[in-house]
């Protein structure tokens, strides 16, 4: 006997302990998830899932997609979705860019190279029940469209840089023509922005101790007494 209900892309049909995801469904992060609208069939014998309607393809990570500039925060730029490359539908709008898949380059401050209005194109590089996370850490992927702080026109990229053509404002971006590089292995392991490193601590190689008192040697009192007087006479 099957237990037959409508669902919507993307909407949490059972659970992988219960079922295998079966025709127009998925699993993910423990749950068997529609793929299109359709009838859910959820087939006691077989002990699979699926949706018998019209399939509709979802966005899945390592997907393009455009979304626009909500909110820079610290650590990452909130992006609402509003199309997907190759027809795919967007089901859930919200996502993030965390500020470590920004760039390759270092990067301490994202309210430089995003702000609110722009329009970015990204690759979903996860996605989860807690959200989706973007990433624009690659040549072709950034900044598409960006717009000027001051006056609100569209911005003109030329030479490396934004330049408004109405108030002359030049303002930083991840633009998405930028070459990306990879960053410097010590900015990568903190050598760079307050990071340390391990000489910093473990000091130099060739330092040595100069007197038996930083080598341990209790022994000799003349570590504590100070040098003996030899011309002192002895009553």
């Amino acid at each position: 006997m099957s237990k037959k209900q409508i669902y919507m892309p993307g909407q949490v049909i059972t659970t992988e302990e219960e079922f295998l995801a079966g025709e127009n469904t998925f699993a993910e992060g423990g749950f068997v998830k529609a793929k299109g609208v359709g009838e859910a069939d959820l087939n006691h014998e077989t002990k699979e899932a699926t949706v018998l309607g019209k399939s509709i393809k979802t966005i899945v990570p390592g997907d393009i997609v455009t979304g626009v500039v909500t909110l820079v925060k610290d650590s990452s730029v909130v992006i609402s979705m509003t199309s997907a490359e190759n027809g795919k539908k967007i089901t859930t709008s919200s996502a993030q860019i965390p500020i470590s898949s920004a760039s390759t380059q270092y990067v301490t401050n994202l309210k430089k190279i995003f702000k609110v209005g722009d329009i970015v194109k990204a690759r979903v590089s996860k996605m989860s029940s807690f959200g989706i996370d973007l990433e624009t850490s690659e040549t072709g992927l950034g900044v598409i469209s960006a717009y000027c702080s001051n006056c609100r026109k569209k911005m003109e990229y030329s030479n490396e840089k934004l330049m408004c053509l109405s108030c002359g404002s030049v303002e930083e971006r991840k633009w998405f023509e930028m070459v990306e590089v990879p960053r410097p292995r010590e900015e990568r392991s903190g050598g760079f922005g307050g990071g340390f490193r391990r000489d910093n601590f473990r000091g130099n190689s060739n330092f040595r101790p100069r007197n038996n008192f930083s080598r341990g040697n209790f022994n000799n009192r003349d570590n504590f007494r100070g040098p003996r007087n030899e011309n002192r006479s002895s009553n």
